[in-house]
């Protein structure tokens, strides 16, 4: 029966518990000076072998030579620790079991509890040099302010202007789109100009139309201004 990948992570975290508590018995009894230096012995005679098996392998092993000698070395001192225990019968394996049953808890409880927040990385323009940023933050307040200036020219013409104060509006704009608007520019225009037209169409539709079918020229007000007409100057 194969596990699932739950599972398996469950054993090796269960394996982990029950090889650290093998481990604490084994410097136990043997003494910390003792326990060191088996590990040591057995980690310098790995490391070599280990090289050599990476090496002549056909298959590539995912393991440095050092993290294997380090794995050998400390099962090496976890069995004699786990022997150990099991020789003292029943206080033996509760030990074992709880080792066992605490790693595994732990490991369940990191692995639900959800990821934390990624911190909020800094705008680009503040990993830059200071003259960069400076410039960065300029430019940025002037587009600001700009935003803001078109903001409040549009919230105007929502108001109830005069038809006339739209017309020049419109001439305005369309000066403006002939002298070469740069792309933010044009989109506020078309923002103003669509609002005019709502405007025109709403106050005066038969001069709107009439304006419109003349191919809606510059001066918006010959047709649309109530003592004007087309015939007028």
């Amino acid at each position: 029966m194969r596990l699932s990948a739950r599972g398996r992570r469950t054993a090796v975290a269960a394996g982990a518990g029950i090889g650290t508590a093998g481990a604490l018995v084994a410097v136990l009894m043997l003494g910390a000076a003792s326990a060191l230096a088996l590990i040591g012995i057995v980690f310098a005679l790995v490391w070599p072998l280990a090289a050599v098996i990476k090496h002549l392998a056909d298959e590539p092993i995912p393991y440095s030579s050092a993290s294997i000698a380090a794995y050998a070395a400390g099962a090496v001192l976890c069995l004699p620790g786990v022997a150990r225990l099991l020789t003292w019968g029943a206080a033996g394996l509760a030990v074992t079991v709880v080792a066992g049953a605490a790693f595994a808890g732990l490991d369940l409880l990191l692995s639900t509890r959800p990821p934390r927040e990624e911190r909020r990385r800094l705008p680009w323009s503040r990993r830059r040099t200071d003259g960069s940023r400076r410039t960065d933050e300029s430019e940025a307040a002037l587009s600001a302010d700009q935003a803001l200036e078109d903001e409040k020219l549009i919230a105007k013409l929502q108001c109830p202007l005069s038809i006339e104060e739209l017309c020049g509006v419109w001439r305005e704009t369309t000066e403006t789109l002939a002298s070469g608007a740069g792309t933010r520019d044009r989109q506020a225009v078309a923002e103003v100009r669509r609002i005019c037209l709502d405007e025109f169409e709403r106050r005066n539709p038969e001069g709107f139309l009439q304006w419109i079918e003349a191919g809606a020229p510059s001066n918006p007000g010959v047709y649309l201004l109530p003592d004007r007409g087309p015939g007028t100057t």
